[in-house]
């Protein structure tokens, strides 16, 4: 670990001091650039997808909304390896190679830079971001850890999801959609661009029944959410600007069996849950090879689920407010023609009041330093390295650090091989939790940490080919990875007299795991119009004991271990097939394959089965001409589109992460109108 620092550090230095020897060879935008997208979030600096440091995904405008998803987190179904499933109807679970539990916590999560990977439990409440999916731009996935860039809870990747600027909005549009399950979503925004001044405002409502169960009957599952978001671009002078967004949401979902008999203590009620945010960005152009970036931003989340307590006259009050505010200052300069650097300090201030949840409210701070240098070697030959320390609030200090070389084989075909070590801290719940109700006579007690513990720690290796096949932009990107993670934390059950049931539930490393597999996306171009993106994934994992239950034997935790094993389905697929007509008709079709799959904590009784999915969505627009150009009199009389969307063609019995509930085959109508 120490000579892999000290080397990543020797060759930063080296990369600023003697980035001009090349410079004469360093090749011009159009020879490397090709047809690959250009990406922001794989090391901070914007490079074509050729030349990261990481194997990545692009989601762009078109391919969500030719999927037909109305749910942000369905739109992760388009990368391979990745994971997606429902707990019930407004609970989505997101995570990548698989999944051992309903809170995926080795993901991070950005909106526009914002973290929204919640401190408490470490999850990303989808259902309940203030965003419309209409204002998404496009998507950026690293697959693969990137602590170097983007910090703690990066050990499987990032998402980073990129909203439209507030000069592209529409002057005015109104969309809805209705269908079955009781499909009702509305959303509005306008805006204007000026010379100085752009603004985008947003409001939207999105709400559906949820699933049905296996007996066909009606579940508690259905949900709704009203958002309003705004974003502010303003340039006072042509060296600077400031980006401000805003934004509120507001949910409410039904939990509960509608069987009582079944579980008392989950009684039928309504959870709430509240988010907004405050988030502003300035950007200083010193001079043209210099940038600096001040972003501060806030965010705050309320959630309440209270109820009866195994049908007594006792209630659980299950509720948390979190705070967070993170400041961060960025520096990217270009030393040379052949060398850019970024760098940075951060900290952030993370707090939780959740009674039910800790002893007393919970803040902690963490402090971050990175950098990352770009050092074009040859024409041909780029090395990225880069390195981020960071001080967690337990006061322990980590430093993540990631080296790739790329080799260009010819501007159109590019070798990559890269190393990384990654870091996820412990959880607020899983150092500090203790989690207690009150019956009456004695405490209900799920969990009590002992704390103590060290962070997960990941080594990742890969090699990965991506090349553009053809002069129409078709491009094929395949990797190979082999990642080890070590100290990973999992639930140890043990006694507590106090508690109703006699016992509760620690946290302790228990585990080393081993992943390994293939990844390859194939996106193909046949038309001006037409697009298929095919993505495939093949994954194993391994497990070991790596400590011991504390008052259970070794087979107990021998048999975690095996189902640890079976937690990624080894084959898993996707399929996007893009079409436009002549006339303004287009077609989007989305198959979506997946392996028998076990999640540790859905039903550890319960395999996943084989999931095949089929949707289909037809549209038709209007007002617009087949390359979305107006037509002439686009103006007077406005534009939009109609669609219909099928979901699940193939059968009305597809199950994923809770096997208890069955996603029906489910149609709806969009109807969008534009001013």
């Amino acid at each position: 670990m120490t000579g892999f620092l000290r080397w990543q550090f020797i060759m930063l230095s080296l990369g600023a001091a003697c980035g001009s020897v090349q410079a004469a060879d360093y090749p011009t935008e159009q020879d490397y650039l090709q047809d690959f997208p250009i990406v922001l979030s794989a090391s901070r600096l914007s490079q074509p997808i050729s030349e990261t440091p990481n194997a990545m995904t692009v989601i762009n405008r078109d391919m969500i909304v030719a999927s037909g998803f109305r749910n942000i987190a369905d739109l992760f179904k388009l990368v391979p390896g990745m994971y997606v499933g429902y707990e019930d109807g407004h609970t989505p679970i997101v995570s990548y190679r698989g999944t051992t539990d309903a809170f995926a916590r080795r993901m991070q999560v950005l909106v526009d830079g914002r973290s929204v990977y919640l401190p408490l439990y470490g999850q990303v409440d989808w259902s309940e971001l203030p965003l419309d999916i209409g204002d998404i731009e496009r998507i950026e996935v690293i697959r693969g850890p990137s602590a170097a860039s983007h910090g703690s809870n990066s050990v499987q990747g990032v998402i980073s999801i990129f909203t439209r600027q507030a000069s592209a909005a529409p002057k005015a549009q109104v969309s809805i959609n209705r269908g079955e399950a009781g499909v009702s979503d509305v959303s509005a925004r306008f805006g204007s661009a000026g010379e100085n001044l752009d603004y985008r405002v947003t409001l939207a409502s999105r709400g559906d029944d949820g699933f049905y169960g296996k007996q066909q009957m009606n579940t508690n599952d259905d949900s709704s959410t009203r958002l309003i978001n705004t974003r502010i671009n303003y340039r006072p002078t042509g060296s600077d600007s400031f980006d401000i967004q805003l934004g509120h949401s507001a949910s409410t979902r039904t939990n509960g069996d509608i069987n009582l008999s079944a579980k008392h203590q989950n009684t039928l009620r309504d959870a709430e849950a509240s988010s907004d945010f405050q988030q502003i960005t300035w950007l200083h152009t010193v001079h043209e090879h210099s940038d600096i970036q001040l972003s501060y931003y806030h965010m705050r989340r309320n959630t309440a689920d209270n109820r009866p307590f195994y049908g007594t006259n006792f209630w659980i009050i299950d509720e948390a407010k979190i705070d967070r505010h993170d400041l961060e200052l960025q520096h990217t300069l270009i030393t040379s023609p052949a060398n850019r650097i970024v760098w940075g300090v951060g900290m952030r201030n993370d707090s939780v009041d959740s009674p039910n949840n800790f002893l007393v409210p919970v803040t902690w701070k963490e402090y971050r330093i990175f950098a990352h240098d770009e050092w074009r070697i040859t024409s041909s030959d780029l090395l990225n390295i880069g390195a981020m320390a960071e001080k967690n609030a337990l006061g322990q200090t980590r430093v993540s650090p990631r080296a790739a070389y790329s080799h260009h084989l010819s501007p159109r075909h590019t070798l990559r091989a890269s190393a990384s070590v990654a870091y996820r801290n412990p959880e607020m719940i899983e150092e500090l939790g203790n989690r207690r109700f009150w019956r009456g006579d004695k405490w209900w007690r799920p969990f009590t940490a002992a704390g103590g513990l060290s962070p997960e720690r990941a080594f990742s290796r890969e090699i990965g080919y991506i090349g553009q096949l053809d002069d129409a932009g078709s491009t094929l990107d395949i990797r190979v990875y082999h990642d080890q993670i070590k100290n990973i934390i999992w639930v140890d059950p043990v006694p507590s007299p106090d508690a109703f049931d006699g016992k509760t539930t620690n946290f302790k490393s228990l585990f080393t795991a081993s992943h390994r597999g293939l990844e390859s996306t194939l996106n193909y171009k046949f038309g001006a119009h037409s697009n298929l993106t095919v993505n495939y994934a093949r994954q194993f994992v391994g497990a070991d004991a790596a400590g011991r239950l504390t008052f259970h034997p070794m087979s107990v935790l021998d048999r975690y271990v095996s189902y640890y094993e079976k937690t990624v389905p080894q084959n898993s697929a996707s399929l996007l097939l893009q079409h436009g007509f002549s006339g303004g008709m287009q077609l989007g079709v989305g198959f979506y394959h997946q392996d028998p799959v076990r999640v540790l904590d859905a039903n550890i009784n319960d395999t996943q089965p084989l999931t095949r999915r089929l949707d289909l969505r037809i549209a038709q627009r209007f007002g617009l001409s087949r390359d979305g150009n107006s037509k002439a009199d686009a103006a007077k009389s406005g534009s939009g589109e109609i669609a219909l969307v099928l979901q699940n063609a193939l059968s009305d019995h597809y199950t994923d992460y809770n096997v208890d509930f069955i996603n029906k085959r489910r149609a709806y109508l969009t109807a969008t109108m534009e001013f």
